[in-house]
């Protein structure tokens, strides 16, 4: 038990779930794939794409002086909080629709 009283196992499946990891390589995996090669871009690299664009952009005003390779690291850091949300999100939909059943 954590101190809160929430067990250890379920603040790991919260952070870091299947449900998170499968989303986070949802967010993350295709937008890669098309920056390797860019006959693999495909739709599911949009939400990745418009989130590392608008942080370029946002980086770009903020230091001007430095190259938009530099941007993917935020890219790959903010996705995890996202995916975090996203999952965690699911998972309470998922819950209120089994007991709703």
């Amino acid at each position: 038990m954590s101190a809160d009283g929430v067990p250890w196992s379920d603040v790991r499946r919260v952070l870091l779930g299947r449900t998170v990891l499968a989303t986070y390589l949802l967010l993350v995996g295709p937008l890669v794939a098309g920056a390797v090669d860019a006959r693999l871009m495909t739709p599911l690299a949009l939400p990745g794409y418009v989130a590392l664009t608008l942080g370029s952009a946002v980086g770009s005003r903020l230091f001007t002086t430095l190259e938009p390779w530099v941007f993917w690291g935020p890219f790959f850091a903010g996705s995890y909080p996202v995916a975090v949300a996203l999952a965690g999100a699911y998972r309470i939909l998922r819950g209120r629709l089994t007991v709703g059943s």
